[in-house]
């Protein structure tokens, strides 16, 4: 195991936590940059590289679908 497949196993553990914390406290900010952090070096490893420009995407509509709308009537 090479260190950049440990550096990615770390990124991937970090962004897990940035997601499960946004997630928690309905930080939308915290579960983009938590779901780029967990989807692009997954993406990586399983060799779906043309794939990686379509993270940030990704992220953002898990950010908004994990976000809870509050209404203020």
């Amino acid at each position: 195991m090479n260190l950049l497949n440990i550096s990615l196993v770390i990124l991937i553990m970090v962004g897990l936590l940035f997601l499960v914390n946004g997630l928690r406290e309905k930080s939308q900010l915290s579960m983009f940059f938590g779901g780029m952090a967990f989807l692009a070096p997954i993406l990586y490893f399983i060799g779906w590289t043309p794939i990686l420009p379509f993270v940030a995407p990704i992220a953002l509509l898990f950010s908004y679908l994990g976000k809870k709308n509050v209404r203020t009537t």
